[in-house]
């Protein structure tokens, strides 16, 4: 494995904070159990079926699921999971079994005209945090609704 590597932000209210970290992975047969739950279709294209959330999500994986894809917005409570590459109604899909299975309130929402994503509102700001906070690591905590009041 490289080295892994990070970059800082060098300006605006993050300025000096650790902006992202990178690392390189590597393959093994192993893993395609869970090729297989998103690469399923003759296009080879990444896509999400019935039951995916809730047979395989756990919190853990939630809480790693939002380090990497999610971001709060400027009201500090507000959380969008950036699912970009997933349809409409494969946004519409997940979004459905998150709010089965972690019961929330998610939503999918256009982003920038362009995409599509899945936004949790402040009335799960709570029930989020007590989700996934076991499982931020420490220089993430920025990411946790109704924690990120403190984040600066």
């Amino acid at each position: 494995m490289s080295k892994p590597g990070k970059r800082i932000s060098l300006n605006g209210v993050r300025k000096g904070l650790l902006k992202s970290l990178w690392f390189k992975t590597f393959s093994h047969p192993s893993f395609t159990e869970i090729l297989n739950l998103f690469y399923f279709n003759k296009s080879n294209k990444k896509s999400i079926k019935k039951d995916l959330v809730l047979k395989h999500l756990t919190d853990k994986g939630l809480a790693y699921w939002i380090m990497c894809d999610g971001s709060i917005q400027k009201d500090l409570l507000t959380m969008v999971l950036h699912t970009h590459s997933f349809s409409y109604e494969e946004n519409l899909l997940l979004s459905n079994e998150l709010n089965e299975k972690f019961k929330l309130n998610s939503q999918v929402i256009s982003h920038k005209k362009k995409y599509w994503v899945i936004k949790f509102d402040s009335n799960d700001a709570l029930n989020l945090r007590n989700l996934i906070k076991p499982y931020i690591h420490s220089s993430l905590n920025y990411k946790i609704p109704a924690c990120a009041k403190n984040r600066y």
